[in-house]
């Protein structure tokens, strides 16, 4: 260092200058250096992301038609079971309406998925011969509505839990709907296949032709095919509303504006 006389200020050599810039020019580079390392430490050791992918309608249609063949062989082979809580009530509530003209519903010896009536009316067939007279009902063509719900539900993404209570949901209106159906084809059969004389007991119980169509129209056309989607609406709300693409709240906010 140099003091320059009159002028008051000092002066540094030329090495000296070179020496601190060099210094502040590796000090520099080694704080990039730690910088950039500890920015890749930070990046190798940072947990990727899991996005989760939103569900397609395309691959919930896909999904659902696989589970639902696999839903309709369960349905089937095991509609002697699934099927009793229905024939049980069937039986209960038909015994209610006609009296001691019934006698009882029971499974179909030989084809086991069936329902077969029996009752106390005296009714004399073609042959010329008098028995009790019984028939046979289908109660699957009620309850098909269960393998299509299946689908849906397997091939949604919830979870596990949410899907099982979803099918019990279902079982059990499924249930309702398949007693519905079950016991006005009943009493349509005694109505309009059997003669005036069953048409007669239907009558006298209080069951109007009017009454008979209707709910048999009901049980058989709507109920069945409506009530598995309904089920699978109103428990699948936000992924219904991610297919339409708008949220009932939204819809509900617009109409108070």
């Amino acid at each position: 260092m140099m003091f320059h006389p009159g002028s008051g200020c000092f002066s540094m050599p030329a090495n000296g200058r070179d020496r601190n810039m060099q210094d502040e020019t590796e000090l520099n580079i080694k704080t990039g250096a730690d910088m950039e390392s500890e920015s890749s430490t930070e990046i190798a050791t940072r947990k990727p992301e899991t996005v989760e992918e939103e569900l397609k309608l395309s691959e919930l249609l896909i999904l659902a038609s696989l589970w639902m063949l696999f839903g309709f062989m369960l349905w089937f082979y095991l509609s002697a079971f699934h099927g009793a809580p229905a024939r049980i009530a069937v039986d209960a509530i038909l015994g209610q309406i006609l009296g001691s003209n019934f006698h009882q519903v029971v499974v179909e010896p030989n084809q086991h998925f069936l329902f077969q009536v029996e009752t106390n009316i005296p009714f004399t067939f073609r042959d010329g011969t008098t028995e009790a007279l019984g028939f046979i009902i289908n109660p699957l063509i009620f309850s098909y509505g269960l393998p299509l719900l299946f689908g849906l539900v397997m091939g949604s993404d919830v979870s596990w839990l949410r899907k099982g209570i979803i099918l019990l949901i279902g079982y059990v209106t499924i249930t309702g709907v398949q007693i519905w159906g079950a016991v006005w084809e009943s009493l349509k059969m005694l109505a309009f296949n059997f003669g005036s004389q069953t048409h007669q007991i239907v009558t006298d119980a209080g069951i109007s032709d009017s009454a008979i169509a209707l709910n048999y129209q009901l049980g058989t056309l709507i109920f069945p095919a409506l009530a598995p989607i309904f089920v699978w609406v109103l428990t699948n709300r936000p992924l219904v509303e991610q297919f339409v693409g708008w949220q009932a709240d939204q819809l509900g906010n617009k109409r108070n504006r």
